[in-house]
């Protein structure tokens, strides 16, 4: 009789918790895309690595080219040395240089880039094809990369000596940071030409040469430089003869003692500085500057970076002679490269410098020493007393005291009662009695509106709320109405028990959310309570309570209280709609006048030209660009500073191009809003208060009014009041 033997087929091994959280290292190729982001952050970024391989090369000519603004293409082509068919292998991969040997070659270091990151990371990131053709070679190699750097394929091509880098689709193995990307082209373009100035700044005879094509076919000219060995040279060519006319050369000068000692720095005056730097500032005479710092340049041994101490320094000293604008700078610093450490960030634009503090001495002499002739100034702070309502803490409770005693007005700060002479004997025609009884008279409306309000928060089911008449003579009755009740000890005991455990279990209805002072001071913090919890749906949603003193709104939304300036908010309301909506009447000139502006400018300006004609300024566009209608301002005349402002603007943000106004069109369109609002002291129907209150639902930045005063702040949470809980 034949057995039957049953084996049972053994489990395979399953993951256990202690498996999970066992250390392993990480793949080669997982490590590489983690890497490689952090390498490559942006656009400018990499532009700004093939440049620095192509200067590296040897480059007097360096191409760049772009297709729908660098989201279809970049492309960066130079005449260098080309590389060695040997070195195609380990061209693109991770860490393969040919510029650093050993880490001591740091200290001695004569080139840009030296880790051998950059292709390695742009292949991880984006699809990278290589034509070079090295100056031995009878001809070029075409070379398709994959995102590990490994060559796909290889074909002869044409070219003379040199390289071309082509980078399609960039940062789409990414897709998060693809479609930031993508949402913010136009601004990420933008940094990518700063940048790009920077390097056409050197006086090193390097051509450049940038260029973009949309994807309608039209291409446009954003830099062409001749290659100029003198910097105010390469200034003309990449920013016009008008911005050269405004620089002063900034010679080096020896800090004196109080600077030094400013410093903490022991000098001795016979000692040679460790340094040398080429410097060229703005004059401080207002109208010399720029509207925004865009145009700062910094260098470290010809290496563009951001020096922030410096660079704080520098705008600091030169907004103590002209507040109103920013300098153009160009800076550039050489000392002995084992006095500087680059190896600081993935992107090198961050440095590190030995003798720092004397270098930050040094530089705030000569600049001093530059600006000697002009008078400085000296802004002024004036006191700002608010004469508002002033809302304690909301975490003080009340005990034994009548809710309305918290809203009583209290005497104002010592600093706030101290009057000069003249602005007694001003307020000396006002008798006592009369600030006395107004006192009382606005303590008694506050009064009845805070009652309201706490009547209307028992009785939020209500479907008609209360009108009330705030400033005609009042009788509120209470009317009480009685209802038999039948009692049970043990069912009430259980409900309570149940109400309890369902309030454990539910949120806290009566969480504090806004905890900012009404004061000037506290604006800032005030205006970020009010954008994390007030949504732009919620004003709507607001019950009106009455009209505070004939110039505020009271409103209630839940169990908070507000109150709203109608003044400010109307204005903000009407400034936002006519930014939107109002087209700028303009004059023709009889002289059409020709604009100096940079590639990048005349771009954006063709682009957005419809941006300008709402704007009032007209233009005849051509080989050159001239200006040929300007706005008629209330008062003001605008020109080339306003045209150059508004190509900041839209260079920066795109999406503002439906309100982008120069600074002056929008002091206009202030007081015109201004003029046409409610104004205080105008009594309002419900209907108008709570059309008022609608409307900031509709305003883009609801907190403040152009003048900067503020619109809205929170009064107070009614559940703190009425709960009458013991202090903490």
């Amino acid at each position: 009789m034949e057995q039957t033997v049953v084996v049972e087929e053994q489990p395979e091994h399953l993951p256990t918790a202690a498996d999970s959280t066992k250390i392993r290292p990480i793949n080669t190729e997982t490590v590489h895309r983690i890497c490689a982001g952090q390498v490559v952050l942006s656009l400018a970024i990499a532009m700004k690595e093939l440049v620095e391989n192509a200067i590296d090369a040897g480059a007097t000519i360096i191409d760049i080219h772009l297709k729908e603004y660098g989201s279809e293409l970049l492309e960066v082509a130079d005449n260098g040395n080309g590389v060695h068919r040997s070195n195609f292998p380990g061209l693109a991969l991770k860490h393969c240089t040919s510029k650093l040997s050993d880490f001591d070659d740091l200290e001695r270091l004569g080139t840009l880039g030296f880790r051998g990151e950059a292709l390695s990371s742009l292949c991880a990131l984006a699809d990278v094809e290589i034509t070079t053709k090295h100056g031995a070679a009878d001809s070029a190699a075409r070379l398709s990369y994959d995102h590990g750097g490994n060559i796909v394929s290889e074909e002869v091509a044409a070219r003379q000596r040199g390289t071309t880098v082509s980078l399609r689709n960039i940062f789409a193995p990414l897709p998060v940071r693809r479609k930031e990307f993508t949402k913010n082209l136009k601004r990420e373009f933008s940094k990518m030409c700063n940048l790009l100035y920077a390097y056409c700044l050197l006086p090193n005879g390097i051509k450049y040469s940038c260029s973009n094509t949309t994807a309608k076919g039209a291409k446009s000219s954003l830099v062409a430089t001749e290659g100029h060995k003198t910097v105010r040279e390469n200034v003309i060519s990449v920013f016009g003869l008008k911005q050269l006319a405004s620089l002063l050369d900034v010679p080096l000068a020896l800090p004196g003692p109080p600077i030094l000692e400013e410093y903490g720095v022991n000098w001795a005056p016979g000692d040679k500085l460790p340094f040398s730097f080429d410097f060229l500032v703005s004059s401080a005479l207002h109208g010399s500057g720029r509207s925004s710092a865009d145009h700062q340049f910094f260098y470290i041994n010809h290496r563009p970076c951001e020096p922030s101490k410096i660079i704080k320094l520098v705008n600091e000293l030169y907004r103590q002679f002209n507040n109103k604008q920013y300098p153009f700078v160009f800076l550039d610093i050489a000392t002995t490269s084992c006095m500087v450490d680059v190896n600081i960030t993935p992107d090198k634009r961050q440095v590190f410098l030995e003798k720092e503090k004397l270098l930050l001495a040094s530089v705030k002499a000569s600049l001093l020493e530059a600006f000697k002739e002009l008078p400085a100034t000296l802004v002024s702070n004036t006191l700002e007393v608010s004469r508002g309502l002033k809302r304690h803490a909301t975490e003080v409770r009340v005990k034994n005291t009548s809710i309305l005693d918290t809203f009583r007005k209290r005497p104002r700060s010592e600093g706030s009662s101290k009057l000069t002479k003249n602005e007694a004997e001003s307020k000396s025609v006002l008798s006592a009695r009369d600030v006395k009884d107004s006192e009382l008279e606005a303590d008694e409306k506050l009064e009845m509106l805070v009652e309201i309000a706490c009547n209307l928060s028992k009785h939020e089911s209500d479907d008609e709320p209360a009108v009330v008449d705030i400033d005609g003579p009042q009788q509120v009755e209470s009317q009480r109405r009685q209802v038999p009740l039948k009692l049970n000890y043990s069912a009430l005991k259980e409900k309570f028990l149940n109400h309890l455990e369902n309030q454990q279990q539910a949120p806290d209805s009566n969480t504090v959310h806004f905890r900012s002072d009404i004061a000037p001071e506290a604006n800032k913090a005030a205006e970020e309570e009010l954008s994390r919890h007030i949504a732009k749906e919620d004003f709507a949603k607001m019950a009106i309570i009455g009209q505070f003193n004939l110039g505020f709104i009271v409103t209630k939304l839940q169990q908070d209280l507000f109150i709203v300036d109608q003044h400010a908010t109307d204005e903000k309301y009407n400034f936002e709609q006519l930014q939107r909506n109002s087209v700028m009447d303009s004059q023709k000139l009889v002289n059409p006048k020709l604009l100096e502006l940079t590639a990048a400018a005349r771009s954006t300006l063709i682009e957005h030209e419809e941006v300008f004609k709402k704007n009032g300024f007209s233009f005849e566009t051509g080989e050159n660009i001239f200006l040929t209608s300007i706005p008629i301002g209330e008062g003001c005349v605008l020109g080339k500073p306003d045209i150059d402002e508004m190509i900041f603007m839209l260079q920066e943000d795109d999406s503002r191009k439906t309100m982008c106004r120069p600074s002056r069109v929008r002091s206009v369109f202030a007081s015109r809003a201004c003029r046409k609002s409610v104004m205080i002291g105008k009594s309002l129907s419900r209907t108008e208060m709570k059309n008022l209150v609608a409307h900031m639902g509709d305003i883009e930045q609801p907190w403040n009014c152009p003048h900067g005063r503020p619109t809205m702040r929170h009064l107070v949470n009614l559940s703190l009041l009425t709960e009458q809980i013991e202090p903490v």
